[in-house]
């Protein structure tokens, strides 16, 4: 066999020469290709190789590609690693690898098999190419562990295992195509493989097992394809990595999920094949951007830790389920609707505390669950309804924690979205319902406000009745810098003027209710609403009417100076100089149902000869940083109320007023007219 400088010096020499060329000219063409040849050789090298005689074909340890034919075993692969250094380029896909037990022992083994790249073969070397053997079966422990240069990798068809730690730490590597042979891969073989984006496997693949801590790590993993035929995925096996998406739901023989397999990932939705039968504790802990799961229906326990943390939010489908292991949905603070099954028998310690977002719970189990220590801690229990079988309550009742939650007996009627009071968002939780939105059942139950059996507008007027009836009122609990007011008027008797009610409001709302206030010497003569939008109103009394606004297409009011209300009054003689109109018991309804109490507004009525109106159009408010500024030409008060409905009076001297405030949002009432600021 000759080496690669006999071939050079065996080469037959053949060259044409013009007799006219400088015999000097000649000479240097000659060295330059000479040169050329002899620097092939010193990168580039093909061999034919006999199993453990490679040191010797191989004796330029600089070479940067090697292409090897014949037979290898692992004193060979030892060979490359302890001496070409400057390897980046390895071919092998003419070589058939033997068994060996007299090369020196090296990582874990001593004896090495058949058509198995040896353990450690080319750990921590630089090469960024290979071509693996075309029979090769099994890629040894940390074959390649280290290669931080890796970027490509050429696969046989016969490959069926990837042993442990086999590409750990290839931080080059991007994408991995694994062939349809392979049927295990190992503990952390691709751990910690930073640029790693796509993990797949061809079709048909027989993939069945991949091990703990496989994928670990991999930051930029973002698609996973492991077929149909994976039974098992081991523990941590996908902990740290960058999925988005899991779908597992095609992978009909996948029975185990291993502990924390997929926690601190920002995975949103996943999807689970109904042949899954465990799912490992902490198997998504804290994946805080997980919006859905789909357990599969075959999951009997949901185990510890399983899904603490994460962002659930839509209804979670725990058919199947017998047991909630401890803490299993700790801090599932977005989830409102949960329902367990008939199946349920245990829930463990603290499995549902903090689950602060919860506003129903049904449990369908004939027989009260056992419970574990503090399972509902830090959730208001008495205002969540619980739903149980009929001839179950009572049972619920006398049991432990169970008897802390809100039972259908106590609901308040009207109370549709059950929140504590019947306002303006049981209204449009009844509209959401009649167009088809989907709820849990006890808001369903109590939707059926006058208990015929249906749920329609029936159920909104008997909700109205209960709103605009006179002992409604809810106290004033401020809780929005959102604002429904009116501009101060001035009227002489006999005026008649069309009064705009407008919110000024940050947020979307789009139903509202409001009790309408009116000074002796003004009289109601009309109210009216925009078009698209539903008004009722009942007087509570001689000088107050309460309006409820909604929608039937949840129409959102405008943002910022939308006219709600217009109303038409009439001033007479008995009309004060100094009186108010008011606005209270103010609640608007968001899209979610969500009742929001705004603060009184007061606005001012003068009966005048219009000389306030004259002098008022020359004062001016404004902020500098916390001062509220105030320039008028008269003495006089001025009232400044802030939005949690308290009010002082000031005495304004001619000219610029400079006032400290502390920060909030504050009316000014001055000459007749009002100014809504915010000092920051």
């Amino acid at each position: 066999m000759l080496n690669a400088s006999d071939k050079f010096r065996k080469m037959p020499y053949i060259c044409t020469f013009n007799t006219n060329v400088n015999k000097k000219t000649m000479k240097r063409s000659t060295i330059i290709a000479i040169l050329a040849v002899l620097s092939l050789r010193a990168t580039a090298l093909d061999v034919s190789s006999k199993a453990g005689c490679l040191s010797e074909m191989v004796t330029d340890v600089n070479i940067t590609t090697l292409t090897v034919t014949g037979t290898m075993n692992a004193t060979d692969f030892y060979y490359i690693a302890d001496n070409l250094h400057h390897l980046n380029s390895v071919n092998l896909a003419g070589v058939r690898i033997l068994p060996c037990t007299t090369a020196r022992e090296h990582y874990w083994e001593q004896e090495f098999a058949a058509d198995e790249l040896p353990a450690g073969a080319f750990g921590g070397m630089d090469v960024t190419s290979v071509t693996l053997p075309a029979g090769l079966k099994t890629i040894g422990k940390a074959a390649f562990a280290g290669c931080t240069r890796l970027t490509s990798v050429t696969w046989p068809s016969t490959l069926d295992s990837i042993a442990d730690f086999a590409f750990a730490g290839c931080s080059a590597l991007q994408s991995v195509v694994l062939p349809a042979s392979v049927e295990v891969v190992g503990n952390g073989a691709f751990m910690r493989c930073t640029s790693l984006k796509s993990l797949t496997v061809a079709a048909s693949s027989r993939l069945r097992r991949i091990d703990a801590t496989a994928m670990m790590d991999c930051p930029a993993l973002t698609t996973l394809a492991v077929g149909n035929a994976v039974q098992s995925i081991g523990e941590r096996s996908l902990a740290g990595t960058g999925l988005k998406q899991l779908n597992l739901s095609s992978s009909t023989q996948l029975t185990s999920i291993g502990d924390w397999a997929v926690v601190l990932t920002p995975v949103t939705d996943v999807k689970l094949p109904s042949s899954l039968k465990t799912l490992g504790d902490g198997a998504f802990l804290y994946d805080k951007d997980l919006a859905s799961v789909s357990l599969g229906g075959k999951v009997s326990r949901v185990s510890d830790y399983a899904l603490a943390g994460t962002g659930l939010n839509g209804n979670l489908n725990l058919a199947g389920v017998s047991a909630l292991g401890d803490y299993a949905l700790y801090n599932v603070s977005q989830l409102s609707v949960v329902e367990l099954p008939a199946t349920v028998t245990w829930i463990g310690t603290r499995a549902m505390a903090g689950m602060t977002g919860m506003t129903s719970l049904t449990s369908n189990a004939v027989a009260v669950p056992a419970l574990g220590e503090e399972v509902w801690a830090g959730v208001k229990q008495s205002t969540i309804p619980l739903t149980v079988p009929a001839g179950s309550i009572e049972k619920y009742k006398a049991a432990a924690q169970w008897q802390n939650f809100l039972f259908e007996s106590t609901w308040l009627r009207g109370d549709v979205n059950n929140d504590g009071e019947v306002n303006i968002a049981d209204v449009n939780t009844l509209v959401d319902i009649i167009l088809g939105g989907k709820f849990d059942d006890g808001t369903m139950r109590r939707a059926d406000v006058n208990e015929d059996g249906e749920i329609g507008l029936a159920d909104i007027n008997t909700v109205l009745d209960m709103i605009l009836g006179p002992s409604n009122k809810t106290a004033a609990v401020v809780d929005t810098d959102d604002l429904l007011r009116l501009d101060d008027v001035t009227m002489r008797p006999g005026d008649e003027r069309t009064l705009d009610l407008v919110l000024d409001n940050a947020s979307s709302y789009s139903a509202l209710q409001c009790d309408i206030t009116l000074p002796q010497g003004l009289t109601l003569m009309e109210t009216s609403i925009q078009r698209g939008r539903t008004a009722e109103s009942r007087a509570i009394d001689a000088a107050t009417q309460r309006t409820a606004v909604f929608s039937m297409e949840k129409l959102p009011f405008e943002d910022k100076r939308g006219i709600v209300i217009s109303i038409t009054v009439r001033a007479d003689a008995s009309l004060t100089s100094e009186s108010q109109i008011m606005l209270s018991n103010i609640i608007v309804a968001d899209d979610e149902n969500v009742a929001w109490h705004l603060a009184d507004y007061a606005a001012r009525v003068s009966n005048s000869t219009g000389i306030e109106d004259l002098n008022a159009s020359a004062d001016r408010v404004w902020v500098e940083g916390r001062t509220l500024c105030i320039d008028t030409r008269n003495e006089g008060d001025v009232q400044i109320a802030a939005i949690n409905g308290t009010a002082r009076n000031t005495r304004l001297t001619a000219g610029i007023n400079r006032q400290e405030m502390e920060p909030g949002f504050y009316v000014v009432v001055l000459n007749g007219k009002s100014y809504k600021i915010a000092i920051k």
